[in-house]
């Protein structure tokens, strides 16, 4: 495996788990939150406080490796990056645009806990989901364009239709449905299986009816996403054709489908289970449906990225004869200069460290979470 391609791989599953997180969190705790004023239940409102006080302490480690994911692909593919950036000019605005309000709505939303009065605290809420869905619309967008281009030109890297370019790809309805479906369930089933390991099954039973709608949603969406696809050969093959459902693949990804099915069968099994037999005695099997949410997250993700490798867009949706072209859309192709052995071991070292700061930093944030403050304390 190219170097830049294994350091991508690596970046991206350790931020985009953090970040499936922050957005399923950004979406429950509100939620929680206002139900806890319209009860006035103060468990609900510790449990919202909580969620949101992991959010906050981890915020920053997902924006990391996020920075980590873009200083690779700028180091090893330049050229490719300089295109990205002029076809998805107003796709990345409107992700930039959102980030900025998500910050400003998480910290509203923080630290204005027991201090803001409950109207201004629960629109922070609200603009903390809000700006949470408008920042998966943004990047969603900029995958749906490396998938099937439309509205763009790539041969002279302009932005022909900005609307169509931005909203207009048929994949980015059931794209980012799926995407949407997949982060709020995901955070579900694993805070389901935090509360059942910790015995708090009270906590557990709360998230369990929502995980299993939204099972069956992520199920659905799932399917619309693949029938969408076949309008991208090259994708679909390698997805689906090992199974018999699509043409010769150029790199058969069926096994990564089938685990990932797997993987959503484990978490139906678990909430089903909990939910008819007790959290009690389903326990480790939820444990086991939470551990397997986390890791179909990263799986869902390198499904739909490498279903194109190694092309960051497939050569059928290209529609270009340009060997220059050709060149900078291909993964194999990266620049002569990370080649070097030295910048091989300064980056092996450096992401080393970054790691392992990233773990001792889970590690006092957990234990800040175990000490149970309370909100606004």
């Amino acid at each position: 495996m190219e170097p830049g391609v294994f350091w991508l791989t690596v970046s991206f599953g350790l931020h985009i788990v953090l970040v499936n997180l922050g957005v399923g969190i950004s979406i429950v705790a509100p939620l929680l939150r206002i139900m806890a004023l319209r009860r006035g239940d103060e468990r609900l409102d510790r449990e919202a406080y909580t969620l949101t006080r992991f959010y906050a302490a981890t915020y920053a480690l997902g924006g990391v490796f996020g920075t980590a994911f873009t200083v690779y692909l700028f180091s090893y593919y330049p050229s490719f990056t300089s295109l990205l950036g002029r076809i998805a000019l107003y796709n990345y605005a409107l992700a930039i645009m959102a980030l900025v309000a998500h910050f400003l709505s998480l910290t509203l939303f923080y630290y204005g806990w027991s201090r803001l009065p409950p109207r201004i605290h629960t629109a922070s809420g609200i603009a903390l989901a809000a700006s949470a869905l408008l920042i998966v619309l943004g990047f969603r967008s900029v995958f749906a364009q490396l998938s099937s281009p439309v509205g763009v030109d790539l041969a002279t890297a302009t932005v022909t239709n900005p609307l169509e370019a931005l909203l207009g790809n048929p994949l980015l309805p059931p794209l980012y449905l799926k995407s949407i479906a997949a982060a709020i369930t995901a955070t579900l089933v694993a805070v389901a299986g935090w509360h059942a390991l910790r015995g708090e099954e009270g906590l557990a039973r709360l998230y369990l009816k929502p995980a299993l709608a939204g099972l069956v949603v992520v199920l659905l969406a799932g399917a619309w996403y693949g029938l969408e696809l076949r309008r991208v050969e090259y994708k679909f093959n390698n997805i689906f054709g090992g199974l018999g459902l699509g043409g010769e693949p150029s790199l058969d990804l069926s096994w990564l489908l089938l685990l990932k099915i797997l993987l959503w069968g484990i978490q139906l099994a678990g909430v089903t289970v909990a939910l008819h037999k007790g959290v009690a005695r389903a326990r480790r099997l939820l444990a086991i449906a939470a551990l397997s949410a986390l890791v179909a997250i990263p799986a869902g993700e390198y499904l739909n990225a490498y279903s194109q490798y190694p092309y960051f867009i497939p050569p059928s949706e290209a529609g270009v004869g340009d060997e220059r072209l050709a060149r900078i859309l291909n993964l194999l192709s990266p620049n002569i200069n990370t080649r070097s052995e030295l910048l091989q071991l300064i980056t092996v070292t450096s992401t080393t460290i970054l790691l392992a700061a990233a773990a001792l930093y889970l590690a006092v944030t957990r234990a800040g979470l175990e000490a149970k403050n309370r909100p606004g304390h």
